[in-house]
């Protein structure tokens, strides 16, 4: 069973996205949890206690009764549902629950709520700070079969090619096709060709396409392909998530995910490495052997 983290704000861009993870999970066994994040303002004729609880009953009672619809709605009992209101800012909140319990995916609608790609939105915010992988769904998103999923990163950077479960996991179950894009930009660092068969073996049985364009930045050739090709999910490898990667404008996933053009899943680097690491100290070799 998949455990989905769905944040919610009852905007159409948070209803927008549970429609569409609704149908992306249709073949999936999954539990999803609608999550509100709900600040609260301090009020000179109430107490802070009384204004906090007066907020968090009526948002839980608005999850209440979406969760009672979509109760109803359920065609299937593969699908189950619960929700939790909690007073804070959104990031604040949503790291706290990630601590209670292990989910798969964290959705967010995509809007344009920030003031520039550089400040960022909430969805970039989560990107950059949250250990979880990220589905952003656009706000004019509607569902529909997914048939061709396009993982774009530097290759070279991919340390562990076990980073590509959730990819190969739903490519298999939705039996799309897989593309590897590769971008190459001036003083890109070249890909092995032993790294290119390590992550073919990993994804095996799957056979993925690959895809090579030049540009003058990995964003202006994401587009480039996009814009050519149909693609139903974009999958990418956030590596450059810094504020200074922001402001030197390297951050690409950064600039996808404010204004996303398909549905795009970030995985998320712990930094781990699945590749064998030379011994320096050969003086206890025979003891380790």
């Amino acid at each position: 069973m998949k455990k989905i983290l769905l944040l919610t704000d009852f905007s159409e861009a948070a209803h927008n996205a549970l429609h569409f993870t609704r149908s992306f999970f249709s073949d999936t066994v999954a539990d999803f949890h609608l999550l509100c994040a709900h600040p609260v303002e301090a009020d000179p004729f109430y107490s802070q206690k009384h204004v906090t609880q007066t907020a968090h009953t009526a948002f839980s009672e608005q999850l209440f009764n979406l969760v009672t619809d979509l109760r109803q709605q359920a065609t299937t009992n593969w699908h189950t549902y619960r929700a939790t209101a909690l007073p804070g800012p959104l990031l604040s909140v949503v790291q706290g629950v990630l601590t209670t319990d292990n989910y798969d995916y964290v959705v967010v609608g995509a809007k344009k709520d920030g003031t520039s790609v550089l400040f960022g939105n909430t969805a970039t915010t989560l990107i950059r700070q949250l250990e979880a992988n990220v589905l952003v769904i656009p706000v004019d998103a509607r569902p529909k079969p997914v048939r061709s999923v396009v993982l774009a990163t530097d290759f070279a950077r991919l340390k562990n090619c076990k980073l590509l479960c959730p990819l190969k996991e739903l490519v298999t179950l939705k039996g799309a096709t897989l593309t590897l894009l590769t971008i190459d930009t001036p003083g890109k660092q070249p890909v092995h060709t032993e790294q290119e068969v390590r992550i073919r073996q990993f994804l095996l049985p799957i056979e993925p396409a690959v895809a090579r364009l030049q540009a003058p930045d990995p964003r202006q050739g994401i587009d480039a392909y996009l814009a050519g090709h149909p693609v139903d999910l974009l999958v990418t490898i956030p590596h450059h998530k810094g504020w200074i990667d922001a402001l030197n404008g390297t951050s690409v996933t950064r600039s996808l995910a404010y204004t996303p053009p398909v549905p795009m899943l970030t995985i998320y680097d712990n930094g781990h490495s699945d590749q064998p690491r030379l011994i320096n100290d050969l003086s206890n070799l025979d003891y380790a052997l």
